[in-house]
C-alpha cells in the first residue's frame, strides 16, 4: 500500500454549451493486486458533512469508479462503449447511461503513480445531460 495524492480536474458541459470547471485534491491509498490498480480516497468537496468514499479500479483497459456515502454508484467506463448504472441519492435513484468517447489509462504499479484521461457523454433517466472531461492524476505521497 502507498499513500497517494489524487488530483481530479476537468469540465462539465451542459446541453446549452455552458462549461463548468471541476477540481478536487485528496489524499488516499493505492493498492495493486490481481493485476488491478485500486485508488481509494474520500471526496468531501460537495458537502463537508457527507463524505463520499471513492474507489477507482482499473486493469488498464476498463475503469470503474465506486462512490459510497451520500450517493451510491458503480460507474463503468469502456472506450467506445455505452454502459448503464444506478445512481442512488437521498432523493431517490437515477439511471445513468454513460457513453465513453475516450479513455486513456497510464498507471505504474510500483509507487502508485499514474494518470487517467476520460471523455464521456452522460444521460440521466434516458435524457442527455451533457459532456464530461475528467483528468485524474495520482502521485506517490510516501509509505
Amino acid at each position: 500500500m502507498y499513500k497517494v495524492k489524487v488530483v481530479t480536474s476537468g469540465f462539465q458541459k451542459d446541453l446549452k454549451g455552458k462549461r463548468e470547471k471541476v477540481a478536487h485534491l485528496a489524499e488516499g491509498q493505492y493498492h495493486f493486486r490481481n493485476n488491478k490498480h485500486y485508488v481509494k480516497y474520500n471526496d468531501s468537496d460537495l458537502d463537508k458533512e457527507n463524505v463520499i468514499a471513492t474507489t477507482i479500479k482499473t486493469d488498464g483497459g476498463k475503469l470503474t469508479i465506486f462512490r459510497r456515502g451520500a450517493v451510491d454508484t458503480e460507474m463503468i467506463f469502456l472506450h467506445g462503449e455505452m454502459t448503464h448504472t444506478s445512481y442512488h441519492t437521498p432523493y431517490g435513484p437515477m439511471e445513468l447511461e454513460i457513453n465513453t468517447r475516450q479513455l486513456e489509462i497510464n498507471m505504474d504499479e510500483v509507487g502508485g503513480q499514474g494518470e487517467i484521461d476520460l471523455f464521456y457523454d452522460l444521460a440521466v433517466n434516458g435524457s442527455p445531460v451533457g459532456e464530461y472531461e475528467l483528468h485524474i492524476k495520482i502521485s506517490n505521497a510516501g509509505k
